[in-house]
């Protein structure tokens, strides 16, 4: 995930809830919250209260592990220990989405060209190459939600900016009837009002970076993606008083990941979730 480097042109689960007494000064409770087995939470003794780790979630899978965006570094990211996963979705030419986060092939791939210029065909003969180990096929997002449905990983599915309104609620169509855990998650609300539109029981969260996405008129939001810089303390409970899911992108040492737990963050989205899953059970005390 990365902010728009324009202005957009639509101002674009293992065990107990989190403890009261953390989240009982901001959080207003929802339609829209964390399933109980989505927050890892321990003791460190007998005496001790729970102890709230935000979610883990793996930005675009685990991308210093294996090549960005991919089912290899998906499958790393859950075999790391991430809640949660995040990815990027686009349109092909004739309408398939595909998980990219560029609006062309040209870094991630030994390919060239437009994802939305190129073909389902043209872009499924590309190798991503964008990270360590051997180049990956570009994944669908058909592909992923297959291996999700059913397993209670939370997909944050960031709907990048499309050429037809109808890609945004084909995008959300698919989503929903996958049966995978899935949240509307986009800079552009045009795009979030015709992804609800077509799957209106999906959560909606609102990505805002340096260029501030404007509140979508109109739609409740569920939830706020913000960068790190934007994630103030005063910021996360004014969020959190509004009734909104705070997660934070991206994270990727344990001096921010600390930050943003002690700031009742919700989620900590990162390059790095193997790393970030044991530092939040070693607060927890689960491990050494």
């Amino acid at each position: 995930m990365e902010t728009p480097q324009r202005t957009p042109r639509t101002t674009r689960t293992t065990s107990a809830s989190r403890a009261a007494t953390v989240l009982a000064a901001t959080l207003v409770i929802t339609a829209f919250v964390l399933p109980v087995d989505s927050v890892r939470t321990a003791t460190a003794g007998p005496d001790a209260p729970p102890c709230p780790a935000p979610a883990v979630a793996g930005h675009r899978g685990a991308p210093r592990t294996a090549p960005e965006n991919t089912m290899a570094a998906f499958r790393a990211a859950l075999d790391g220990g991430a809640d949660w996963l995040e990815t990027d979705v686009r349109t092909t030419r004739d309408g398939v989405p595909v998980l990219m986060h560029d609006d062309t092939v040209d870094r991630v791939t030994d390919g060239h060209g437009g994802v939305a210029d190129l073909t389902y065909e043209q872009i499924a003969s590309l190798r991503v190459t964008a990270g360590p180990g051997p180049a990956q096929p570009v994944p669908t997002l058909q592909e992923l939600l297959d291996t999700l449905a059913g397993t209670g990983t939370r997909l944050l599915m960031e709907i990048k900016e499309q050429r037809d309104p109808e890609d945004a609620a084909r995008i959300a169509r698919t989503a929903a009837a996958s049966g995978a855990d899935v949240v509307l998650y986009s800079f552009f609300p045009d795009h979030l009002r015709e992804a609800h539109r077509a799957a209106p029981g999906l959560p909606v969260v609102l990505l805002q970076g340096r260029f501030l996405a404007r509140e979508p008129d109109g739609l409740r939001l569920d939830g706020i993606a913000l960068d790190e810089p934007l994630a103030t303390a005063d910021r996360i409970a004014a969020e959190h008083a509004a009734g909104h899911q705070v997660y934070v992108w991206t994270l990727d040492d344990d001096t921010a990941w600390r930050t943003m737990a002690d700031r009742h963050a919700d989620a900590l989205v990162t390059d790095t979730p193997a790393d970030a899953r044991r530092w939040a059970d070693r607060q927890c005390g689960r491990t050494p």
